[in-house]
């Protein structure tokens, strides 16, 4: 852009109080006036549907969490969206004069989503197919909504709020219920020909046919059969032990030989995971959000283990494992992200 384009893009974006200057910075030559972008210039609503219960947060333009709020995710669609949208009103109503303020709602889902970040295609743990999601809210509370895979929406969070905002490739993974896995690759979202790319929940982690659990996909020696809370707490009621993640890292950490076999198992299968991610995208980081007792214990320790142990290594480069407390809200203030997406750049592609 020449320098009189620059300078009016500018100007328009401080008169219309997007852009705020910060105080001259002084040094070699005329001062500097460093330019932000303000928090309170829009807002944005997130809704995340990726656990029960559901959440919807307010944001700012930093993605700072202003409110949230609570409510039960309804697998009935009529009655679920319904439910959403009263909360939005809720929010909206208690801003006051600030209403207008918000300028669009994004939604998070585990499932698959069309390409017009409007359709959920399908989404087993709410039993919806061909849902037009966006339509329905939009109609309902008269702001544009955009909607996106759980894990999708978790990375453009990240990528546009978070600390690896500069970075230009990189991965997410979160272990929960499922697993759920997304990835930044030359600065934009890896989708794949039908939004599946990073679909590593329901990979092949197991190929003894004796060991090869089913899974809710149909197939068998998925991923999430053995590295999810969900397999865990599965293994351990088998076991007489304690479901609670808590619990049973505790137990581990006693040295109690079953809960040390489940949590190394699981953690091993999740590293193996993690290593052919890296071996395949040589990303820069991996973010790993994980619960804070998996993450501290024989789990975690597994996890980043098999993963160094096998990586080829290459020379004068190491992708960094990075992990993270898993909150539930990051989900939420990701689908506010896609919203603000559009606010900032006109469109959602990234």
């Amino acid at each position: 852009m020449s320098k009189a384009a620059l300078t009016a893009l500018v100007r328009d974006l401080l008169e219309q109080d997007i852009l705020c200057e910060q105080e001259p910075v002084y040094g070699a030559g005329r001062p500097s006036v460093p330019l932000v972008v303000r928090a309170n210039a829009a807002w944005f609503i997130g809704i995340s549907l990726q656990d029960d219960p559901a959440v919807v947060v307010l944001t700012d333009l930093h993605g700072t969490t202003l409110a949230r709020i609570e409510l039960p995710r309804l697998p009935d669609p009529e009655a679920c969206l319904a439910s959403l949208a009263g909360a939005v009103g809720d929010l909206r109503k208690s801003l006051g004069k600030n209403r207008e303020k918000i300028s669009g709602i994004g939604v998070a889902l585990p499932g698959f989503v069309a390409k017009d970040r409007q359709t959920c295609l399908a989404c087993t743990a709410l039993g919806w197919r061909n849902l037009n999601i966006g339509t329905v809210l939009a109609e309902r509370t008269g702001l544009p909504v955009w909607v996106e895979n759980d894990a999708k929406a978790l990375i453009l969070g990240e990528q546009l709020f978070g600390p690896l905002k500069g970075s230009p490739d990189f991965s997410m993974v979160f272990v929960s219920h499922g697993i759920g896995c997304a990835h930044i690759v030359n600065g934009r979202l890896l989708w794949g020909n039908a939004g599946g790319a990073g679909e590593i929940s329901h990979a092949p982690i197991t190929v003894d046919a004796t060991q090869a659990l089913p899974c809710r996909c149909g197939n068998r020696g998925c991923l999430e059969t053995v590295a999810s809370l969900l397999a865990i707490g599965n293994a351990a009621r088998q076991a007489g032990l304690p479901t609670s993640t808590r619990e049973l890292t505790l137990l581990a950490a006693e040295g109690h030989p079953q809960a040390l076999t489940i949590l190394h198992r699981a953690g091993s299968a999740m590293g193996i995971a993690t290593a052919q991610l890296i071996q395949m995208l040589d990303p820069s980081h991996v973010v790993v959000m994980l619960d804070s007792a998996l993450k501290d214990g024989v789990y975690g320790h597994a996890l980043q283990h098999e993963a160094d142990s096998h990586i080829l290594h290459r020379p004068n480069t190491h992708t960094m494992i990075n992990f993270r407390d898993f909150e539930p809200d990051s989900f939420a203030r990701g689908a506010a992200s896609l919203a603000a997406r559009y606010f900032i750049f006109g469109h959602g592609d990234v």
